[in-house]
């Protein structure tokens, strides 16, 4: 598995490693305010971040593509979590992110899904990604439309109720220039 990273005005973007299990443990699954949005596991925050960490670095090990940890260039804190994610009872790819709730609306959560959108269309070559939230999380909503995501319908998915939205490649050429290109770092 290539580590690829990537690099936008204000964030890293890159694999998981060990060293950051406890910061991603408090972050997110520690802040029921954060897990609020997230599909309900019965395992305790440390497991379940791991679990998760190693789910994302195997997601790249099949499918070339997958969540990055999100880092703070300016601190070098590890935030959250963004990329892409292959949905099998879909068929479709997702762009998802979630971040600790210290680092909501400041813009990075769309900084990072449109890095991660631009990555999934341009560099992996996707025709398709879609998004998925919670249809009280306004704010996730808004990073979707901020990416050129549009909404499609109400499913049911992992035991919530949510929204779906999508972007084709074709659109991609008309949100080409709202936002700078995100760098690539091997």
């Amino acid at each position: 598995m290539q580590k690829l990273a990537l690099e936008t005005k204000r964030l890293l973007l890159r694999q998981f490693n060990a060293y950051d299990l406890d910061a991603y443990t408090a972050r997110i699954f520690g802040d029921a305010e954060v897990l609020r949005y997230l599909p309900k596991r019965d395992a305790p925050a440390r497991e379940r971040a791991e679990r998760t960490m190693n789910f994302f670095n195997e997601h790249w090990t099949q499918y070339s593509y997958g969540p990055w940890a999100v880092v703070e260039k300016a601190s070098g804190e590890l935030i959250g979590h963004c990329g892409l994610r292959f949905i099998p009872e879909v068929q479709e790819t997702e762009v998802l992110y979630a971040l600790g709730q210290d680092f909501w609306n400041k813009g990075y959560a769309t900084e990072a899904a449109r890095a991660s959108v631009d990555f999934g269309f341009h560099r992996v070559g996707l025709e398709r990604i879609i998004a998925l939230a919670v249809p009280e999380n306004i704010a996730s909503r808004k990073v979707m439309e901020h990416c050129g995501l549009k909404y499609e319908k109400d499913v049911q998915l992992f035991g919530l109720d949510c929204v779906y939205y999508a972007r084709n490649c074709a659109d991609s050429q008309e949100t080409a220039n709202l936002h700078e290109s995100p760098r690539i770092k091997n």
